[in-house]
């Protein structure tokens, strides 16, 4: 494979904010040589789609009860499958067995990953292939999902789920330890009260950066077969899946896939765009922008939310924060600092701290304001006036209820996707390796965004990173037959942008927007068990747009706007 930078689109956002970093680190300081990062590696990867060994070709699809295969996945050492094994009562489940390498199929070297069947309710050809998004953008459990919010789709096609390669029930899962950082970003579950993000000193860089190199040391460490980091991409899966399709005997499917699962369908979609019948991509992210570039733009667009948006209404309020917008940013700010100077204590060895703010403020849109109102006046209580109460109150709403969610969604997907999200992330864009260059910029986010920006993240850890980079392909998106995306106009997570630019690449793409309305995903996913993060869905009339596409073939004339619920 040839060494090759491919061409990403940079948003002109980062591209003012790097060119900003006009120098690294101070004469005195290099944290190049006192950290000694690997050298970068970046590799091209073929847009075509190689031969399938007859070895492969010729297994056989072993369907069983996946409440079965879950009970042997638990006793054989991993008991969150035991967990959830009731949740997929209903559902058929299949091994899969797939080359370790796309690049060098012939190679030799096996690889196993599971996918789950849902069958309609009367024998079809069709197959619906599924993706909630999410770490992994796959799970066996996404067919129960779709279709008890979709129980259309069920009269037209088998629902399809599947664990992918770098998952816990797959034979290349990938681990790291969760606890040596508490960035929100990296999905860390550590003490976020260790130095704060904003602080550039070279004490606090020092302690980020190692954070973030013994974040990877960990997942070199604690993966089963470390050799199979660097084929945790989308790039490998899309083959993966595809010979899923083989397997079926299908000629064709059909995708349904929201948020990160909008990425792996597009892969799929431009590597076999002729095996692709319909297309339904739910919050849509634009796969030419880098993964650093999308959360820098992101710190930004949120630091202007809070300052435009909520801090005007936060002002009419009445409450202790002020009655201007610059008195309510003023008295956030110094919020932050107590925080900063004095973490609230919190059950298990956690705190809240001044960067655990930057989380809330960094997910502004995704709740209505009055949601994050409470939690301000919960946090400044309980600074002003610390009683059993108050610490009580922060400890329900700062601890419990999030690590209630983090329980389950790790029941849900049977274990943590911490490994398979940094390895997807790292192995993906054209990340440098220069430790003073990803200082410096971050140095200057924090500056333009010190309310929303989250810390180094990605940008540090994959600077250490040992295996080679690549990027998604960038051809072929003209070549998928159609699509309908899906987007809410004001989504902080996957911005309308993505949309717009993807619906720009596909000829015969629809794109139907909820107009005005915030927060992420569009279509309603629901939660077996009335387990947490069942999704609502916005609007009535996108729900028919995709229904009436998915089971009828039948397209919008032009793109759609559709009014909220």
């Amino acid at each position: 494979m040839r060494r090759v930078r491919r061409p990403v689109i940079v948003l002109p956002v980062l591209a003012v904010v790097l060119s900003l970093a006009a120098g690294h680190a101070s004469a005195d300081t290099s944290y190049d040589l006192e950290f000694q990062p690997p050298p970068a590696h970046f590799i091209d990867l073929p847009d075509s789609a190689p031969q399938i060994p007859a070895a492969i070709t010729a297994q056989r699809l072993d369907w069983k009860p996946c409440t079965e295969a879950s009970l042997v996945a638990a006793a054989n050492g991993n008991p969150a499958a035991g967990v959830r094994a009731p949740l997929l009562d209903g559902l058929d489940c299949a091994t899969v067995r797939t080359p370790l390498d796309w690049t060098q199929p012939e190679a030799g070297p096996v690889a196993t990953f599971e996918i789950s069947r849902l069958a309609a309710r009367k024998p079809t050809s069709r197959q619906l292939l599924t993706s909630p998004g999410g770490p992994g953008a796959g799970s066996l459990l996404n067919p129960i999902e779709w279709a008890t919010a979709f129980p259309e789709l069920r009269e037209t096609y088998d629902l399809l789920g599947f664990d992918p390669r770098g998952t816990r029930l797959s034979s290349t899962d990938q681990d790291c330890d969760a606890t040596i950082s508490g960035d929100p970003l990296l999905l860390g579950t550590g003490r976020n009260d260790r130095t704060d993000v904003l602080d550039f000193s070279a004490e606090s860089v020092r302690l980020q950066l190692g954070q973030a190199r013994d974040w990877v040391r960990s997942c070199v460490d604690r993966t089963p077969d470390a050799s199979t980091a660097g084929t945790i991409t989308y790039w490998q899966t899309v083959r993966d899946l595809d010979l899923v399709r083989t397997l079926l005997g299908a000629p064709t499917w059909s995708y349904l896939g929201a948020s990160q699962g909008t990425l792996l369908g597009l892969e799929l979609a431009r590597t076999f765009p002729d095996r692709v019948d319909r297309m339904v991509l739910d919050s849509v992210a634009d796969p030419a922008v880098s993964t650093t570039a999308g959360y820098a733009e992101r710190f930004l667009r949120q630091q202007k939310v809070i300052e435009q948006q909520f801090a005007p209404w936060l002002a009419a309020r009445g409450t202790i924060f002020g009655d201007s917008p610059g008195a309510v940013l003023a008295a956030l700010t110094r919020l932050r600092a107590d925080l900063t100077a004095h973490p609230i204590p919190l059950p298990l060895d956690r705190t809240f701290s001044g960067n655990d703010l930057n989380t809330l403020f960094f997910g502004v849109d995704n709740s209505p304001y009055a949601v994050l109102e409470r939690k301000l006046l919960t946090l400044r209580t309980a600074i002003d006036s610390p009683s059993a109460t108050t610490q009580l109150n922060a400890a329900t709403t700062f601890r419990m209820t999030p690590l209630l969610d983090e329980l389950a969604q790790d029941v849900l997907l049977a274990s943590s996707r911490i490994g398979w999200w940094t390895a997807r992330n790292c192995n993906i864009g054209p990340w440098s390796h220069n430790l003073d260059e990803v200082v410096d910029t971050a140095r200057q986010l924090a500056a333009s965004a010190p309310l929303t920006y989250l810390g180094m993240g990605f940008a540090a850890v994959c600077a250490f990173w040992p295996e080679p980079h690549t990027d998604t392909g960038s051809v072929g998106y003209d070549r998928i037959g159609s699509a309908v995306l899906l987007a809410n106009e004001r989504d902080p997570v996957t911005p309308i942008s993505g949309a717009r630019a993807v619906r720009s690449t596909i000829p015969k793409a629809r794109l139907v927007t909820v107009v005005g309305k915030p927060g992420h995903l569009v279509l309603p996913q629901t939660k077996p068990k009335s387990l947490p993060g069942s999704v609502p869905g916005t609007s009535s009339c996108a729900r028919a747009v995709t229904v009436d596409y998915l089971v009828y073939g039948r397209i919008p004339d032009r793109d759609t706007p559709c009014q909220p619920d």
